[in-house]
């Protein structure tokens, strides 16, 4: 009878030490199950939802850095003209104001010039002496040969005709250069007529940008009256900080983004690249050429150029993997099958619908890039309980 209750109580003790260790081992795995369901961050989607995600790993690949710098629209330098008066006088009349289009060769405003028309006197006593000293010569030429004067007063006849001749080129010139071109020099030798009024012509094609000038102003020779621009072409300037000075080459490609647009973005490439940096500011000048046909680019327009910088090997993944939530990036990596776990990641700057990765994945992580949205409305679905 003992024997019996020795041995009963000795399988009772066996039977609750297992029982024992299955609870605990039940226990444990409970527990783990729970951390999963409590943590809001996992996922595991339906059937039906998986077939709709499209999931890829993380891999490494040749990154520019984008460098963005603040610029602004100019003028091309290589297409303005800024035009002055060649003689002092008084402005008589406006031709064309700020905003005209014109061609080569329009007039922009007449002046009245007294030293006009003294240079215009000065030219025909000059052409009247120069034809006189002209017959003088011929005439001495054929009494030499007949013996009738000395070879000395052919001579001095001779050197008359070739210093007349050299202030009639003189005066000449100076009608070029107080603005008369060579139809109107035609016209006084044929008309024999002192004009004293002159026209202030385009030098290019282009549009009036500025007018300096008024009716009834006295203009100097060095005073500005118009300035003209040929708007077809235009300058984008930046400033590069110095530290990125090692990047900057000509022919690198530039795109730049024009807010006033719709921030329309254009490519170019930059034709410029200052040999010193501006000792304020710390930066170094870059310019690249923007074609302006269709006018739409207007000098002084803010803009923003971003240029490739030095290449750099980085994790790179899809725009479509990432959630923005919480003033956060985050993606779904993948834990198991059925299983999807969303996790903080930072981000570098986007550039053809991808992000460098700078922390929060590792190489050779599996991302859900495309199906994210609806597997993060599953998990928030799920998370309140519906």
């Amino acid at each position: 009878m003992r024997r019996y209750f020795v041995t009963m109580s000795l399988s009772t003790l066996l039977l609750l030490a297992a029982c024992g260790k299955e609870s605990e081992d039940n226990g444990q795995q409970n527990t783990t199950q729970a951390d999963t369901q409590t943590n809001t961050n996992y996922v595991t989607p339906n059937a039906d939802l998986l077939t709709r995600l499209v999931t890829a790993p993380v891999v490494p690949m040749d990154w520019y850095t984008k460098l963005k710098v603040a610029g602004s629209i100019e003028l091309d330098e290589k297409r303005v003209a800024r035009v002055g008066s060649t003689v002092s006088g008084r402005v008589t009349e406006i031709k064309l104001l700020r905003g005209d289009h014109v061609v080569k060769g329009d007039v922009l405003a007449l002046i009245h010039s007294p030293a006009l028309a003294e240079a215009q006197l000065t030219y025909l006593k000059s052409l009247s002496l120069y034809e006189l000293a002209k017959k003088s010569a011929a005439r001495a030429q054929l009494l030499y040969k007949e013996g009738v004067i000395a070879a000395a007063e052919q001579q001095r006849r001779e050197s008359e005709l070739f210093q007349s001749e050299a202030e009639w080129q003189a005066a000449f010139d100076r009608m070029h250069i107080l603005g008369m071109t060579d139809e109107d020099i035609r016209s006084l030798q044929r008309n024999k007529k002192i004009q004293s009024v002159i026209a202030l012509r385009a030098p290019i094609d282009g549009v009036v940008i500025d007018r300096k000038v008024s009716q009834g102003q006295v203009l100097e020779p060095a005073d500005l009256a118009y300035t003209i621009a040929d708007l077809s072409q235009v300058w984008i300037v930046g400033e590069v900080p110095e530290r990125y000075s090692a990047d900057m080459v000509r022919n690198k490609v530039v795109k730049v983004t024009i807010p006033a647009l719709d921030s329309e973005i254009r490519k170019t490439q930059l034709i410029y690249v200052a040999d010193t940096v501006t000792p304020q500011t710390r930066t170094l000048r870059v310019r690249a050429v923007l074609d302006n046909q269709d006018g739409r680019l207007k000098p002084d327009m803010l803009a923003t150029l971003q240029i490739d910088g030095s290449v750099q090997h980085k994790l790179v993944i899809p725009m479509s993997a990432v959630i923005r939530e919480e003033n956060q990036d985050k993606v779904f990596v993948k834990r198991a099958d059925n299983q999807f776990e969303l996790v903080n990641v930072q981000l570098g700057e986007e550039e053809d619908d991808l992000r460098p990765v700078e922390a929060g994945l590792n190489e050779g992580d599996i991302v859900v890039t495309e199906g994210s949205f609806y597997l993060n409305a599953d998990r928030l679905m799920k998370q309140q309980g519906t």
